[in-house]
């Protein structure tokens, strides 16, 4: 019985021992699960209030890329309404405000109404809401010139950002400059104001066009042409073909039975003002002389030859050749061919009068520009390039790049891409307007050094300007002509023409990776219209356009290459001045 008593009592110990620890350990358990919960409550707090603000930050980020890359089209659509009443007032904008002050007001409100101004997102489960709120629209009086004005209008940008409980809030006010100028006429992949139809043209199937458009009347379709940045016309009415009737129907729709143009899911606009066109290339024959390309008179003989420093007896015009008047471009009088060339980066001018000719090579980026004139002396300028105004004082009989090195695939590389046949003919530092007096003849292809589709960042440029003629295909131009630039026939009647369009073979398309700017848009080719719509050539080219989308908006111009009469927003930049969190 003792030892029996003895082992009990030992047993009784440990059993209490346990008991305590259990509940130390339960204690300490306790404490830790305590701990650790509020830790997790913690970090999750914390977490939550960063993901908010990183919402309420995408959301600011979101508003500041409108104010810097998108708000352009939607200030012109507020705008454009002061600018084409401006306009008919004929009122010069070195004194006169083309937005008068008693309409300020009515500008922010219809600012603050533009879609995008309030947008909602959401960033890995959390979500914004961000405003943009426009005020105090303003005019700097001291910027006013007949080129335009610049205005002013203050933003603030709220954005919240929300995850459950969560909430940050980011605050950024600003100031936009708004630039007011004339509209480059380089802005459209096509711009025209008479669009043929009375005259035989139509657009059609297979015609396809990346770029704005607009023509301001006479405008016919057939077929299912595309438009992917939509169009625009200065008339009530545009004719579609009516596979029924079998005839032109003249509608304010979007389609008309088999015709069914792709709008690019923008649309046709009617009744948009009008687009005038200049009628002369007086402005590129003063630049190129040196001298101020605003003045927009008629170049006698007696101020070119002051210009060029040259006799002219009995007051004549300055003797056939070619110039390089003092900083000026390049003068030529009288008709010539151009070819233009590149060697080791450097562009090659090769001018010819009859059995006279001229070669200029100009070096990047401050020359020399070397000129070798008919008797084969040479004329050396260091540290010096012409302006980019080559001008001739008749017509352009020839123009063109190098040679072909052999036959174009087939098929051809699909998205205009140049084929590696075709020599360039415009270096990557070349910026060069091109303009003569009457007609300028394109015989062969003219494209970049640098291409520009895919380097937004490539520097070469062209312009064609013919003054009181037309730009005009030759019949030795070859099938699928390549040509890159901004092509303006603005004269009466005059445009973008092919020569002998309508006999022969099909040529091809004119692969235009630029823009047109016309009078009148001529056919280029002969279409034949199947009973379903469609369109193919039997006669001439195809269109196969592609706008220069660094044109767009104004962003790169050739050189003293001409602006309408209709002044627009031409850049929006946003200033910011103070950003809080709250």
């Amino acid at each position: 019985m003792t030892n029996f008593s003895s082992t009990t009592r030992a047993g009784g110990y440990i059993v209490v021992t346990a008991l305590i620890m259990m509940v130390i350990l339960m204690l300490l358990a306790s404490i830790i699960m305590t701990g650790s919960v509020s830790g997790v409550q913690q970090a999750g707090g914390h977490s939550g209030l960063v993901r908010a603000r990183a919402a309420a930050e995408a959301g600011q980020a979101q508003a500041a890329f409108t104010l810097d890359q998108t708000v352009l089209p939607g200030l012109n659509a507020v705008l454009t309404p002061y600018a084409v009443t401006f306009l008919q007032s004929g009122s010069s904008a070195a004194t006169t405000q083309i937005v008068p002050n008693n309409r300020f007001s009515n500008v922010e409100t219809a600012l603050n109404a533009l879609n995008g101004m309030s947008q909602n997102g959401s960033v890995r489960g959390a979500t914004f809401t961000r405003s943009i709120v426009f005020d105090n629209f303003r005019v700097d009086s001291a910027s006013f010139n007949t080129m335009g004005q610049v205005y002013y209008v203050d933003y603030v940008v709220t954005s919240d950002g929300q995850l459950g409980t969560y909430h940050r809030q980011v605050v950024v006010n600003g100031t936009l400059r708004i630039n007011m100028g004339r509209t480059s006429l380089n802005q459209s992949l096509l711009l025209a104001n008479d669009g043929g139809c009375q005259q035989g043209n139509y657009f059609g199937t297979g015609m396809n066009y990346d770029g704005p458009v607009q023509i301001n009347n006479n405008w016919c379709f057939a077929g299912s042409p595309i438009f992917a940045m939509g169009a625009k016309t200065a008339s009530a009415t545009v004719g579609m073909w009516s596979c029924t009737a079998r005839t032109w129907q003249f509608v304010a729709t979007q389609f008309n039975g088999c015709t069914t143009p792709n709008w690019g899911g923008v649309g046709l606009q009617y009744s948009v003002p009008a687009v005038a066109l200049p009628v002369n290339s007086f402005s590129q024959a003063r630049a190129a002389l040196g001298q101020d390309p605003s003045v927009l008179g008629a170049v006698t003989n007696a101020f070119a030859c002051n210009a060029l420093n040259v006799s002219c007896p009995g007051n004549s015009a300055p003797a056939a050749g070619v110039y390089l008047p003092t900083n000026g471009g390049i003068y030529v009088q009288g008709d010539a061919q151009v070819r233009l060339s590149v060697n080791s980066g450097a562009q090659v001018y090769t001018l010819q009068q009859g059995s006279q000719t001229t070669t200029i090579r100009v070096s990047y980026p401050n020359g020399p520009t070397v000129m070798t004139r008919p008797d084969n002396t040479v004329v050396t300028l260091n540290n010096y390039k012409p302006n980019g105004q080559l001008y001739v004082n008749g017509t352009i009989t020839h123009l063109g790049g190098p040679a072909r090195t052999g036959a174009l695939p087939n098929p051809l590389p699909a998205n205009n891409t140049v084929p590696s046949q075709i020599p360039p003919a415009i270096a990557s530092e070349t910026q060069l307007n091109i303009a003569a007096r009457d007609d300028i003849v394109i015989q062969g292809d003219l494209t970049y050094q640098t291409s520009p589709v895919g380097n937004p960042a490539a520097r070469n440029v062209l312009g064609l300007i013919a003054g009181a003629g037309s730009v005009r295909i030759g019949q030795a131009a070859p099938n699928d002509l390549y040509l890159h630039g901004a092509l303006l026939a603005g004269a009466g009647g005059q445009g973008f023409k092919v020569d002998n369009y309508d006999t022969g073979t099909p040529r091809g398309s004119l692969h235009l990776l630029g823009s047109l700017a016309e009078d009148q848009e001529p056919p280029r080719g002969v279409g034949s219209i199947a009973a379903n719509g469609t369109v193919s050539i039997v006669h001439g080219y195809g269109d196969a356009f592609n706008f220069d989308q660094r044109f767009l908006n104004g962003n790169m111009a050739p050189p003293y290459f001409p602006g309408s009469t209709l002044f627009s927003a031409q850049t929006a930049l946003p200033t910011q001045r103070d950003w809080t969190e709250n």
